[in-house]
């Protein structure tokens, strides 16, 4: 007599049935009944009727018969024994039919992240493996391959091992890889191979499909080719690895610059490793200077006609207010905005900063020149702190002397004088 469970592995809270094949070797057998003597009902729950009646059988004759039984949800995963009594024309044989109980596909790929990389750049990315049984898995195998090997690992092989993930819990693998720079933009597949042992000590593989997509991304450089009068003109490289298409510049609206004429252009296709030039007609507006010098603010002005706006901390007087409000002007930073699609249709925009230094700047229609520790914006000088104040304590140095000079030479002309009057009234008297 044989068993066979159907399936091999039962999964908890389904039904399922064991069939047992019975075959006479010998002469002829009459009067043949199985039952099951010994049932684990925690685990295996007989339905219908497990007494059967075969009857007889013939030499070389065989009969299939079928046992139907259900496993809680709530059985635990394990191997549980059946034993069946054969009676007949014949001694009692015991047969035993092994149960085993195991939950399906207890370890899953729940997620990966991030799912893009970027051609020719290694990158971290993180496999979550979560178990959804309710045992402990133990010596887990994991296994990744590129079957183009156009993805490979960096740093080490392809193989991690896990010594256990507890039950109804996850671990993040973290695997650093790289796209080789033959491999196109698109989904790849890699095919994970993952190997565990349950609780029964046997081992359990399963088998799964990661898409990974390779960027179709590209970077972009801006450098600053020249500036005359008010035409500025700028490189524009593709420094990615992806060709760009339909490729337009333009200088978005910001504070401290603004553009005259048109603010776009559009440029073409750049492949990987071109350049192309685009210009722009663009004036600085860091300067709010009036014709005859004077910095206009919202309630006072440079000549400290008025008192700085009330309502903030304006600490250490009107001239350390005004210093501050000198010093955005310092900033030459320009935004250059980059759109284009990419090689799978996506239209991508990114944005630059171009650093515009004083000599760069020459060519706008606001000029800004640095000096020292003063800059002049339009023939106007804005100085640092220290210096007015060092120039106030001058000023106070050489009123102060002036005022002695002038009261000792009072004073000695006094003293000259009054002898020559004495003189003349003593003449009088006489």
């Amino acid at each position: 007599m044989t068993f066979a469970t159907n399936p091999t592995i039962v999964t908890p809270g389904t039904n399922r049935y064991i069939e047992v094949n019975l075959k006479s070797i010998g002469g002829s057998v009459g009067s043949i009944t199985i039952s099951a003597k010994t049932l684990d009902t925690t685990a295996v729950i007989a339905q219908g009727n497990w007494i059967i009646n075969v009857g007889s059988l013939d030499s070389g004759e065989s009969s299939t018969l079928i046992y139907e039984f259900r496993v809680p949800s709530t059985a635990t995963p394990g191997l549980y024994q059946i034993v069946f009594e054969i009676t007949g024309s014949f001694s009692t044989i015991k047969q035993t039919a092994v149960v085993q109980v195991q939950d399906a596909t207890v370890l899953d790929i729940t997620s990966v992240t991030p799912t893009e990389i970027s051609i020719g750049i290694a990158t971290t990315i993180f496999f979550n493996l979560t178990n959804n049984g309710g045992v402990p898995l133990t010596n887990i195998l994991f296994t990744w391959r590129d079957a183009n090997n156009l993805i490979l690992p960096v740093g080490a092989d392809n193989r991690i091992t896990l010594p256990y993930i507890d039950p109804n819990n996850y671990t993040a693998i973290p695997i650093m890889i790289i796209a080789s720079s033959g491999i196109s933009p698109g989904v790849y597949p890699l095919t994970i191979l993952m190997e565990y042992y349950d609780q029964t000590g046997k081992k359990q593989t399963v088998n799964s499909t990661v898409g990974l997509q390779i960027s179709g991304k590209t970077t972009f450089d801006i450098v600053l080719q020249s500036s005359s009068g008010t035409t500025t003109t700028f490189a524009v490289v593709n420094t990615g690895a992806n060709t760009a298409s339909s490729v337009v510049v333009s200088i978005p609206p910001q504070i401290g610059y603004s553009t005259s004429g048109t603010s776009s252009t559009s440029v073409g296709n750049l492949d990987a490793g071109d350049y192309t030039l685009a210009s722009f007609s663009i004036t600085s507006t860091t300067s709010n200077a009036t014709r005859n010098g004077t910095m206009q603010f919202p309630s006072f002005n440079r000549t400290g006609m008025s008192n700085p706006p009330s309502g903030g901390n304006f600490t250490g007087g009107r001239d350390r207010f005004m210093n501050q409000s000198f010093s955005i002007f310092g900033q030459s930073a320009l935004i250059v905005q980059i759109a284009y699609t990419d090689v799978f249709g996506v239209r991508q925009t990114i944005q630059k900063q171009v650093n515009l230094s004083s000599s760069s700047t020459n060519g706008f229609s606001s000029r800004m020149s640095t000096q020292g520790n003063s800059r002049t914006f339009n023939g106007f000088s804005s100085q640092s702190q220290s210096t007015d104040l060092g120039n106030s304590i001058m000023y106070i140095v050489l009123g102060v002397i002036g005022i002695v000079v002038v009261v000792v030479v009072i004073q000695l002309g006094r003293k000259k004088k009054l002898p020559h009057i004495s003189k003349s009234e003593k003449g009088r008297k006489e």
